[in-house]
């Protein structure tokens, strides 16, 4: 299986849907968020930046791979 095919299943079937339960515990309003990936990683990133940095430290906490350094 390739790079791509990896990180698009990685993103989709773990991040995206880990996010979504992280989200339903935020309040209303601030919980948009935008799932990014290329041929070699993925990420989930939140707009808004404490919620990012709350994600961000939540999934070094569960070893997710959530790549930082990728923007779009």
């Amino acid at each position: 299986m390739s790079d791509a095919s990896n990180s698009a299943e990685y993103l989709y079937f773990v991040l995206v849907p880990v996010a979504e339960v992280f989200r339903a515990e935020l309040p209303d309003g601030k919980r948009s968020f935008m799932a990014i990936k290329n041929s070699k990683s993925c990420r989930v990133k939140f707009g808004n930046k404490q919620i990012e940095k709350n994600w961000q430290s939540f999934c070094k906490s569960h070893e997710l791979k959530n790549d930082t350094e990728l923007e779009y």
